[in-house]
């Protein structure tokens, strides 16, 4: 099966190559995953999709997982929106990063993933732009981000927002629409009783392949496959988020897997977060890069 194989030679990565960290789904293929994945693809062959997008998360240094990631998107020529933390990019990181995904080649969507990747809650789950901060400090943190997002990707930024830890608030959203944002894309649900305005896109995450911390393989895997065979009763967009950072040798064969299946067996739609904001109602056009 094209795409498949020869990973350790078609991406640099190496036989040997492990990551500092990483879900224990994805330490060692099991047998059989290729047929399950593919069992899974033939469960939606008689459905339509809706738009697909991949967004690659907590982007700020370059390096051999990261090339490898932009080849495979490459390979298959399928967008992949880049949230990237502005604080974390000097002008040596972004040197490096342009040469893994040039910036004027169109399959990548830079966008900001908050400020610094800190997180100021002082109570509950990690958050950059959580309930304990006030409208002006989201509002001054988002705009140091903007600024240097604008500076450092000019006419390809686009004014998408990807909160830290998948959390935020009210008022997050609020600073957003007033710094110009055309939208939101994470995991977590809007807040209680927020309702997103017209022209402001809510770009929601189905699936999480990579930071899963249950600690079992077998169901980690499970859900996986069974979330991805759900795709297709996804509302207006699917969005996959990939943690490149936490991808093993076998975790990078099942995305261009994954990928190969999704274009070539359903032909699905792919979108980029550009395509999205110029569309009228973001489902009438799929991306020409499948």
């Amino acid at each position: 099966m094209p795409g498949t194989s020869g990973l350790q030679e078609d991406f640099g990565l190496g036989a040997s190559y492990v990551p500092r960290q990483y879900s224990p789904v994805w330490k060692t293929s099991p047998p059989g995953w290729r047929d399950r994945l593919d069992a899974a693809i033939d469960g939606m062959a008689a459905t339509e999709l809706p738009p697909i997008f991949f967004v690659a998360d907590d982007i700020g240094a370059e390096g051999r997982a990261f090339d490898a990631l932009c080849r495979i998107f490459r390979r298959h020529q399928v967008p992949l929106a880049m949230a990237v933390v502005p604080a974390w990019l000097s002008d040596a990181r972004r040197e490096r990063l342009f040469r893994s995904a040039p910036i004027d080649e169109d399959l990548w969507g830079w966008h900001q993933h908050g400020w610094r990747h800190v997180s100021r809650q002082e109570s509950g789950g990690k958050a950059e732009f959580g309930e304990d901060r006030p409208l002006d400090r989201q509002h001054e943190d988002i705009l140091q981000g903007r600024r240097k997002m604008e500076l450092i990707f000019g006419p390809h930024f686009v004014p998408i927002f990807s909160p830290p830890w998948n959390r935020f608030s009210a008022v997050t959203l609020k600073a957003l629409r007033t710094l110009g944002f055309k939208g939101i894309s994470a995991a977590a649900p809007l807040p209680a009783g927020v309702k997103v305005p017209w022209g402001f896109f809510n770009l929601p995450i189905s699936i999480d392949l990579h930071t899963r911390n249950s600690g079992n393989p077998t169901s980690d895997l499970n859900e996986i496959l069974e979330r991805i065979g759900q795709l297709q009763n996804t509302a207006d967009y699917a969005g996959i988020m990939i943690h490149h950072q936490q991808m093993t040798l076998f975790a990078f064969q099942f995305l261009d897997h994954l990928l190969y299946n999704l274009k070539n067996v359903l032909s699905a739609r792919f979108f980029s977060f550009r395509e999205i904001l110029n569309t009228a109602d973001g489902k009438k056009a799929g991306s020409g890069l499948r």
